[in-house]
């Protein structure tokens, strides 16, 4: 890997820092491959670890998340979900907002 990765370590469902789900959080993934997302999460060891890659050219949509288990990558996962858009909206300074998510029909639930 040549490329420097920042992994922060989020506490979701909690404001007391280790005494929530803990999920891993790269905010920009941008460029990396599965298996070195998949090297990141076996590093970083908690059940799962989001990776954020933005997608500066799509209309419909901000970014795209991924998940990986140290030891696969799995559809989709709660806390890391919470905890990666916590993060990423304090790194944007954003102090409220709204996550929504869009089906693949693109009717959005927010």
């Amino acid at each position: 890997m040549k490329k420097k990765i920042s992994v922060l370590l989020v506490d979701a469902f909690t404001s007391t820092p280790g005494k929530g789900n803990r999920a891993g959080v790269v905010l920009d993934a941008t460029g990396l491959s599965e298996s070195e997302m998949q090297a990141v999460a076996h590093t970083v060891d908690v059940s799962e670890t989001a990776f954020m890659i933005p997608t500066p050219d799509s209309t419909e949509h901000a970014l795209h998340v991924r998940y990986f288990t140290p030891s696969t990558e799995v559809p989709t996962c709660g806390h890391a979900t919470v905890g990666a858009h916590f993060a990423r909206a304090r790194a944007l300074g954003l102090a409220d907002t709204t996550v929504c998510r869009q089906d693949r029909c693109g009717r959005a639930s927010c």
